[in-house]
């Protein structure tokens, strides 16, 4: 096997490491544990200790310490599969493990554990779950669930030899079901795959439920090798590869375009005084990716689940959440449980599996990074490129644009009904328009909310009819048609998704959810309390009938929210819809729309990204998840040059010096919510929120704002950032490909970076 000989006296020298390392078992506790569960096996008893999997499986196991060295898989056992011009494949059959060797550097990337770096601090069912190149969550039942992995399972592998790398064929024995795993070098790039078709299950009652594809991809042990890994935690986040001392008892484990609400139960959230909104709900992964970084080793890659997108989950767990072991992967939901309700509420409940599981290919596409771009900018930089050579982005219009958002009117309750709040009227937006431009704001992208009929919560919206109390259909569209002529854009928004039984009446086209529940979506609000989702289906009808008659006044920019964002599974008269046909329908209607309209979203998922000529909430921060290390505007580094991104409401934002240092190094454009009148007086509607919105109050802000970010914004206008650092003095460079380099300084006193000058949270423009 021609790997280098210093990578075999790395693996040595790692097994000597961690058996002297402190957080190990003690040889005599390993022997005693070990001693213990052979006496539990032979007795039929089960061993002592309880533990949860990164598949959210609980198993009661003993610590069966390490393997014995006579038993150890080495280099010795792995065969030579496939090689490219920049790398080395090898396979351990019995597991599906492979190790791919840089050739120029002799670096390995590791896909499960080698029996020399294990620690001996795991069971049985976590030694099988680290050492298996694919795990599987079973069904058995309607309740038990059961860890299946290569290891610890009765299986046969028909492995077969292909061009560029194998094709296993694995069946397990005792649950009857089984797979072909594909997995191909094609030069710098590692394809792992699934076929839908190859997916059998032959026995009544068990399932496959969850599928791991290569959970220990790179994996570090503790604090071994510098690095991180990258997570799609809002614009960006990395959980370093150091030791987290046990402080953590869980990771990163993300849904893929958000939660579905067809298997969960929505919740009302819960206020402080029942005033105060004291919880931030947790950003949504926008985009299916994650990387590992070890940067000492200048090695890494970023990954892409290329499918079964819309029903997987991204699963990062630093060291100590379990086991000692750094680890980022994907995992595939094909089939779930849930909870159904019997005829009525007295009569209890029932656990059901579902129907069919989902039918679609599985994917991951690991693009391996050396050398320099072994970072979270060369993950950048690659990911760019990737969705720009598969047609998944194009390059839209990038000029600099303010974002001014209006609020139109809301309604609050009056005697038998609700009377209208009118807090920007279509005068007013003309008003602020003209003051702003007379500043020398000379363009801007403005959403105008709460126009319909109605005010801003009568949902859906299928015909352009503006609110009297605004000022009216024609006076709307006049605005609209002048401002465009001025290069001050108005788009007028539309939540395509909800619906308010308040004001329209709910029928068949609402979803229901798996176990045929009408979805309810619940707020503390002081006028609307439920709104109910249309079907997708029901979206499309919508939102096609008011496009035909918006543009049918001679007008067409138009900003969705709803569809954007959101993905569900749903059931409606005896038949069943996926997640992944709600994205079809979705992708559908935004792609026939906009050839009519010019369509911008607010925080579009991925796959949706190719529909939009702008990027609306762009956010610049991550959840605060207590194990992220560090936050990095990945997203921005992607799309930046590409499409142009707006950020959150400035005004919402309580340290606004941060957030606009935030802004230029991202290069995110800024974003107001304005109105006209005083926001106090929305204290009495759905809308009471906005707590500081006049325009009189941000005028200033904005003007000065677009001021500066619009200058900046020149000097890169086109480029793509090609390189993102963050220095140990607290300022932050960020490179362009046209040579000129941002530098944020956020720390509290002036500081130098490459002979650049910047004063306390402040920034600079220099050359790299």
């Amino acid at each position: 096997m021609a790997i280098k000989n210093k990578k075999v006296i790395a693996w040595i020298l790692a097994a000597a490491m961690i058996a002297a390392a402190p957080n190990t078992i003690s040889l005599a506790a390993q022997v005693e544990d070990a001693a213990a569960a052979d006496e539990a096996e032979e007795s039929g008893a089960q061993a002592n200790g309880e533990t949860v999997l990164d598949n959210g499986e609980v198993v009661m196991e003993g610590a069966v310490g390490k393997v014995d060295e006579s038993e150890w898989v080495t280099l010795d056992d792995y065969e030579l599969v496939a090689e490219s011009s920049t790398y080395k494949m090898y396979l351990y059959e019995p597991r599906l493990s492979i190790i791919l060797e840089n050739k120029e550097t002799g670096e390995l990337l590791e896909s499960t554990l080698n029996d020399a770096k294990d620690d001996g601090n795991s069971n049985k069912s976590w030694n099988g779950y680290m050492k298996s190149g694919i795990v599987i969550q079973a069904i058995v039942g309607t309740v038990n669930t059961y860890q299946v992995d290569l290891l610890t399972c009765d299986n046969t592998i028909e492995v077969t030899k292909t061009e560029n790398g194998f094709s296993a064929k694995v069946f397990f024995t005792e649950y009857q079901f089984g797979l072909t795993v594909n997995v191909s070098l094609e030069e710098d790039q590692l394809i792992v795959n699934i076929p839908d078709d190859s997916i059998i299950e032959q026995k009544e009652g068990s399932y496959i439920s969850m599928i791991s594809l290569y959970p220990f991809m790179g994996y570090t042990f503790l604090d071994d090798e510098e690095g991180y890994m990258l997570i799609p935690d809002g614009n960006g986040a990395l959980i370093h590869l150091n030791n987290k001392e046990g402080r953590y008892s869980t990771g990163f484990s993300q849904m893929i375009y958000g939660k579905d609400i067809g298997f969960t139960d929505s919740a009302t959230q819960a206020l402080l005084w029942d005033e105060v909104d004291m919880v931030r709900s947790a950003n949504q992964v926008i985009a299916p990716i994650f990387g590992m970084a070890h940067t000492n080793q200048n090695l890494g890659y970023l990954a892409v689940v290329e499918k079964g997108d819309k029903r997987a989950s991204v699963e990062a767990h630093p060291n100590g959440v379990m086991v000692n072991y750094n680890r980022c992967f994907a995992r595939f939901l094909l089939r779930d449980i849930y909870i159904q309700p019997l005829n009525n509420s007295n009569s209890g409940t029932v656990t059901n599996v579902e129907a069919d599981r989902t039918h679609t290919d599985l994917q991951v596409r690991y693009m391996l990074l050396s050398g320099e771009d072994a970072n979270y900018s060369g993950m950048a930089v690659t990911y760019r490129n990737y969705l720009l050579d598969n047609g998944l982005v194009t390059i839209k219009d990038n000029g600099y644009n303010t974002r001014v958002d209006f609020l139109g009117t809301d309604r609050e309750e009056f005697l038998m009904g609700t009377k209208a709040v009118t807090v920007t009227t279509v005068d007013n937006v003309e008003e602020i328009y003209k003051e702003l431009q007379a500043a020398g704001i000379s363009s801007m992208l403005s959403v105008y909310k709460g126009w319909q009929k109605g005010g801003i919560y009568n949902l859906p919206i299928s015909k352009y009819k503006a609110d009297s109390h605004i000022g009216g259909t024609g006076a709307l569209t006049k605005l609209i048609k002048e401002s465009e002529e001025n290069n001050y854009h108005l788009y007028l928004y539309n939540d395509a998704l909800r619906l308010n039984p308040s004001t329209n009446s709910s029928t068949f086209n609402v979803v229901k959810k798996v176990n045929k529940r009408t979805f309810k979506d619940e707020f503390w609000a002081n006028v609307y309390k439920t709104f109910m989702y249309q079907t997708s289906k029901k979206s499309d009808s919508t939102l096609k009938k008011f496009v035909k008659s918006y543009t049918k006044k001679g007008v067409s920019n138009l900003a969705v929210e709803g569809i954007s964002n959101t993905l569900f599974s749903s059931s409606s008269r005896g038949s069943f819809m996926t997640r992944y046909d709600c994205a079809a329908d979705y992708e559908s209607t935004l792609a026939s729309i906009d050839e009519n309209t010019n369509l911008i979203l607010q925080q579009p998922f991925a796959y949706l990204w190719n529909y939009t000529d702008a990027f609306l909430d762009m956010p610049l921060g991550s959840s605060d998840y207590m194990y992220v290390d560090e936050e990095v505007p990945f997203l921005s580094m992607v799309l930046k040059g590409v499409i142009p991104m707006y950020s959150d409401y400035v005004n919402f934002e309580a340290n606004k010096t941060e957030f606009f240092l935030q802004m230029i190094e991202s290069g995110v454009y800024p974003s107001f919510y304005i109105t006209y009148e005083n926001s106090s007086a929305l204290i009495y509607t759905n809308s009471s929120d906005l707590y500081s919105t006049e325009y009189n109050t941000y005028k200033d802000t904005i003007i000065e704002y677009d001021e500066k970010l619009r200058e900046v914004a020149g000097m890169v206008d086109g480029a793509l950032i090609i390189r993102h650092e963050k220095l140990d003095n607290g300022v932050t460079v960020v490179t362009y490909d046209n040579g000129v380099a941002i530098y944020v300084n956020y720390s509290g006193q002036e500081q130098t970076a490459d002979g650049v000058t910047v004063p306390a949270m402040s920034y600079k423009v220099g050359e790299a």
